[in-house]
């Protein structure tokens, strides 16, 4: 789901952002995953008070498990479980919960590709993946 800043990136940027397959970097771990791929461009602006003068800065901002943040538009970092509430860094999209442990086992150097959907999307989707897990616990009580 595209994030609260994607505003901050060009359109172009976003556009390669969602149509370029990323490789997971060994820098990876139970925080972030971080992905090598295109570099993403930011759109032209003045420094935010109190953010400094890179475009990829905020002054601060809440991070949902699953967000991508894109510090100087070099590397995609998706936060994982167990990263950081919050933060100084623009985010562009978040993972949906029910692909984010799926991401979470990927490894060196598996690729992935990062796809669109709206909020109502990841809501039905979430919907079916409780129905499924549902079903597979009252299949194991029975």
């Amino acid at each position: 789901v595209e994030g609260l800043c994607n505003y901050r990136f060009r359109p172009d940027s976003l556009d390669t952002f969602f149509s370029t397959e990323y490789s997971v970097k060994s820098e990876s771990n139970r925080i972030g995953y971080r992905f090598h791929g295109e570099r993403l461009e930011f759109t032209d602006r003045g420094p935010v008070f109190g953010a400094g003068d890179n475009p990829s800065n905020v002054v601060d901002l809440g991070y949902p498990m699953g967000s991508i943040q894109v510090p100087d538009g070099a590397e995609p970092i998706c936060l994982l479980r167990d990263a950081v509430t919050g933060g100084g860094y623009a985010t562009l999209g978040t993972v949906i919960a029910r692909d984010l442990d799926l991401l979470a086992q990927a490894k060196v150097p598996d690729k992935v590709r990062f796809v669109r959907i709206s909020i109502d999307q990841a809501v039905e989707l979430r919907h079916q993946q409780q129905a499924r897990l549902a079903e597979a616990a009252a299949a194991l009580d029975g």
